[in-house]
């Protein structure tokens, strides 16, 4: 059975913290762009993961400069 959630959760114990930043950033970005998006909670939800993920790790949220 699929789930999401789970997966999500899985697939980002195996990226980098810079790459968690990015998808952070990036969800951030797209909700602020399109903020009637029904994908608008999915990124939500990447954000909560992949700030979970970084917490775990001990490191911190650190926007890439681009």
């Amino acid at each position: 059975m699929y789930n999401w959630h789970s997966e999500t959760m899985e697939r980002f114990k195996d990226v980098s913290n810079d790459t968690l930043c990015y998808v952070i950033q990036d969800c951030k970005r797209a909700m602020a762009a399109m903020p009637e998006n029904p994908k608008c909670g999915q990124y939500a939800d990447e954000i909560h993961y992949a700030g979970m993920e970084l917490r775990k790790r001990g490191a911190r949220y650190n926007p890439p400069a681009l």
